[in-house]
């Protein structure tokens, strides 16, 4: 058996956080897919993450995948999916056994922690905007979503108890709680999850600060909220561009 290889570069920890977030590569090792939303991520998977597997990996173009009704790249060949294999990517179901490498997690190089950590968060975490959960009399408060939310989820707790262990060496504190049990929900089996949360503002500044997002779905959301002091429920990337006055 040939040992796994570390990753040294940046770019490539990104990939690798991207696939742990939302990639998967069947379980015949005949693809690796990494996919996200049609709409809110389009502009991720179309002017960064193709451009970084393609110059990595595999030259890719993103494309939508009507039966998952997701969009993002795709590659068959089997040289790239044999590097990405050796690199740590995880063969088969992964969503409750998913993990980062041992590798990276005893890295000492920082801008891979970094890496892999906004790989993740742009494709499988969330930021938006709470109104006020606390009794007050200041309607603008109670009417408004102004506080900050930065979650990642996953129905690996070990996934997020890594993360937090790299949270904690670049000093941004976070939390992890359980969302779900077990149980029948439509019909269908669904997994325990749990979700690493992070509430404070002046942490969640830090998050975008340290680590960053390359995903304008993030991006946007975390600017409109800087700039007005509150994110509006329910907008799309357009329409956050538009209150930006950017043209992406």
């Amino acid at each position: 058996m040939i040992a796994k290889q570390s990753i040294h570069n940046p770019e490539i920890a990104e990939i690798l956080g991207a696939f742990i977030g939302d990639g998967w590569i069947e379980s015949d090792k005949d693809a690796l897919y990494i996919a996200g939303s049609p709409t809110e991520d389009k502009q991720y998977y179309d002017k960064h993450l193709s451009e970084l597997f393609s110059k990595h990996f595999d030259e890719v173009k993103p494309k939508a995948f009507l039966y998952w009704k997701v969009y993002g790249i795709v590659t068959y060949k089997k040289k790239a999916i044999n590097k990405a294999i050796n690199l740590g990517f995880q063969v088969g179901p992964k969503s409750s056994v998913a993990k980062i490498p041992d590798s990276i997690i005893h890295s000492r190089n920082e801008e891979v922690i970094k890496s892999v950590l906004r790989g993740i968060f742009d494709s499988d975490g969330s930021f938006w905007c709470e109104k006020t959960r606390s009794k007050t009399s200041n309607e603008w408060l109670k009417t408004h979503n102004h506080h900050p939310e930065l979650r990642i989820t996953s129905c690996s707790r070990t996934l997020l108890e890594q993360i937090q262990v790299l949270l904690n060496s670049l000093d941004i504190k976070s939390k992890i709680v359980q969302k779900n049990t077990k149980g029948f929900k439509h019909g269908r089996n669904i997994n325990d999850s749990y979700a690493l949360n992070i509430r404070k503002k002046e942490e969640i500044k830090n998050w975008f600060r340290i680590i960053g997002t390359n995903n304008p779905r993030h991006r946007t959301r975390y600017e409109v909220w800087k700039k007005l002091g509150h994110l509006p429920p329910k907008t799309t990337i357009k329409e956050r561009l538009d209150i930006l006055g950017c043209v992406e």
